[in-house]
């Protein structure tokens, strides 16, 4: 079996290096005290046969350790060092042919040899540097696969949500319908606007909805209308839950002025008003809107309560906690909520 595991010392040693950068003062300093410690100890215990020997790892261990400008300074400095210890002052050029050509032999291949050991180090490094980014990639997959699987749970939540926001349409609208025909028109004309604040709800992100943004996509749909409601109010958010159900309500209101209220004439107008009212020391802030019509035709109570009347008093109750009223008054319609209000910490915008 051939072994493919690597030193763990070794490991260590150049996992430890690739994270320093030592200055080049540094690192040519510990190379010439490695070196000088190595032709001591090679001149005390070691015979004249074998004068560089000691000084192939050495010099093997520094480049793979500080790189190649250390490591070849080592390889030139180990040769002076080695024929220093062999030199005679006996001799014309302190070394004799042979051992100069021994020690220019040897500068050449450890030259080779430390240039090997160089491109080796500066592919550890490179590997090492991808790993690391293997790692960044690998976390933020892992963060992307949770991010997904949380989308996947809230788009599953909102699809059960939205189904059950339709069913409770349709069975409103069929069971208050005369016939098939009203009950279908006046199902498509409700799930448009369900769809319509859907749709507003999925461009935000499914974020809190401010409620200026909600009134003005239900106005959009009666074209040439809008221009006759008149909208104030600070900037508040609702939740997508809440937003819904005010879009269906809104909705429901403005198809009602439309047909039999202030907007079926022509000098109507409608005045859509929400405020924040400032609590006291015994009492919590509150939200106060009103829907009032104004110089439309005389207004008559409904003999029996439509789906209007079911989705607002259900729906809007549920969502705001609060409580909510429809004043069939002779001067127009008057409609109001009246819930309690929470404003969410550490948010400029107020939200339900």
């Amino acid at each position: 079996m051939n072994r493919t595991e690597t030193s763990p010392i070794l490991d260590r040693l150049l996992a430890w290096s690739l994270r320093r950068n030592w200055p080049a003062t540094i690192r040519l300093s510990l190379a010439c005290a490695v070196l000088v410690a190595t032709a001591a100890f090679r001149v005390y215990f070691v015979t004249d046969l074998l004068p560089y020997l000691l000084f192939i790892p050495v010099v093997l261990v520094i480049t793979l350790v500080m790189g190649r400008s250390t490591g070849l300074f080592s390889v030139w400095l180990s040769a002076l060092l080695a024929a220093a210890t062999l030199a005679h002052m006996s001799l014309r050029w302190w070394l004799t042919p042979t051992q100069w050509a021994a020690t220019i032999l040897y500068a050449a291949v450890m030259t080779a040899v430390t240039l090997v050991a160089a491109e080796l180090r500066a592919s550890l490094l490179r590997a090492r540097l991808l790993m690391e980014d293997l790692a960044v990639a690998n976390q933020r997959l892992s963060e992307h696969e949770q991010q997904l699987r949380l989308v996947n749970q809230e788009l599953g939540h909102r699809l059960k949500n939205q189904l059950a926001v339709v069913q409770a349409v349709a069975s409103q609208t069929l069971r208050q319908s005369v016939d098939m025909k009203s009950a279908g028109e006046a199902l498509s004309f409700r799930l448009a606007a369900l769809a319509q604040a859907t749709d507003m709800l999925t461009a935000a992100e499914w974020k809190p909805a401010d409620l200026r943004d909600l009134a003005q996509t239900v106005l959009a749909s009666h074209a040439g209308l809008s221009d006759r409601v008149h909208l104030s109010g600070p900037a508040i958010h609702f939740d997508a839950q809440v937003a819904l159900g005010l879009t269906l309500a809104l909705h429901e209101l403005m198809t009602n002025a439309t047909k039999y209220g202030a907007l079926s004439n022509d000098e109507g107008r409608i005045d859509l008003h929400w405020a924040l009212e400032p609590a006291d020391q015994s009492q919590q802030q509150r939200f106060r809107l009103t829907w009032r019509e104004l110089d439309g035709p005389p207004v008559v109570p409904p003999s029996r309560r439509g789906f209007g009347s079911v989705m607002i008093e259900r729906s809007l109750r549920s969502y705001l906690k609060g409580q909510t009223s429809v004043d069939y008054a002779p001067s127009g319609l008057v409609f109001k909520i009246d819930a309690p209000w929470k404003a969410v910490p550490g948010q400029g915008e107020q939200t339900f």
